[in-house]
């Protein structure tokens, strides 16, 4: 079970609503349960409905994915073949460095911790931790409690410069990676192309994958991503620990017609693998993948 997290440009940093996802490794079909922070549960079936275009579906669809990674997500449906775009952080290797330490059944911005190094000092709080180590100081933060947060500071040593963390009984490191992904892989289709004109407007409809340390880091710091990805709104979710997946849009305003249409091309959604990227021929967009 994964979460899915919802956001977009309109709404306030707050605690974000989760969604309960059934996510395949070999195929993304999602089934919603939107649950509220005080424990009442609200079910959001979503409805399929097949792309509106009249044109035929596009053939020579990317490989499955066939390994333990997805390396990108496609859009089942549409009529037009998605372009592909890696975003290169060909400098995220020399940035700080994250770890992510869970409870059993923890996942994305729950029950769990990011451990990031090298930060600036800063004042602990309830939610996050900062601690001197080597030249630099390691920030622990997350939403276990504050006694826990602690323990794994206490825990963090330095192996060529990056943190290894020894967790406390009952917690596990679950991915460590880079604080900025250095790779973003999308996939972009036309809104039209994807069935979703009427609910999306006339413009982008976008997939990606990357590596989820700083993104969990920054969900737990403002409670939301609502401007991460870009776009007018997108959805996102944890198709394995460390990487995270979304699809977003861009074009027209967002609307609840929209959210709705986000679920619908979530639950038409289907991980590939290396093969099925490199076939796409994406090109390569050399950035920094800043995570504000």
């Amino acid at each position: 079970m994964t979460d899915i997290v919802s956001f977009g440009p309109d709404k306030p940093p707050r605690r974000f609503p989760v969604a309960v996802a059934v996510v395949g490794v070999l195929a993304l079909a999602v089934a919603f349960l939107f649950l509220n922070r005080d424990g009442g549960e609200q079910p959001a079936p979503v409805t399929l409905t097949p792309s509106s275009c009249t044109g035929v579906p596009a053939r020579g669809a990317p490989a499955a994915l066939t390994g333990a990674s997805p390396v990108a997500i496609v859009i089942d449906g549409a009529c037009a073949a998605g372009t592909g775009l890696e975003r290169r952080d060909t400098t995220a290797a020399g940035g700080p460095w994250t770890v992510l330490v869970r409870r059993a059944g923890g996942s994305l911005g729950h029950d769990g911790a990011v451990v990031t190094y090298p930060v600036s000092g800063a004042a602990s709080t309830r939610q996050m931790v900062v601690k001197a180590l080597g030249a630099a100081h390691v920030r622990v933060r997350g939403d276990l409690p504050a006694a826990d947060l602690r323990a794994i500071a206490d825990r963090v040593r330095l192996s060529g410069g990056r943190p290894v963390v020894s967790p406390p009984p009952g917690l596990s490191v679950v991915a460590s990676g880079t604080y900025r992904p250095a790779s973003i892989h999308e996939v972009r289709y036309g809104s039209a192309d994807v069935g979703e004109r009427e609910a999306l407007g006339g413009g982008l409809t976008f997939t990606g994958v990357a590596a989820a340390g700083g993104y969990e880091d920054h969900l737990y710091a403002t409670g939301d991503l609502t401007s991460v990805f870009g776009g007018n709104a997108a959805i996102a979710w944890e198709p394995k620990p460390g990487l995270i997946a979304f699809i977003g849009y861009s074009g027209s305003e967002r609307t609840e017609a929209a959210d709705q249409a986000l679920r619908r091309l979530a639950a038409r959604a289907r991980a590939i693998n290396g093969d099925g990227w490199r076939a796409m021929t994406p090109v390569v967009a050399p950035q920094s993948n800043d995570i504000p």
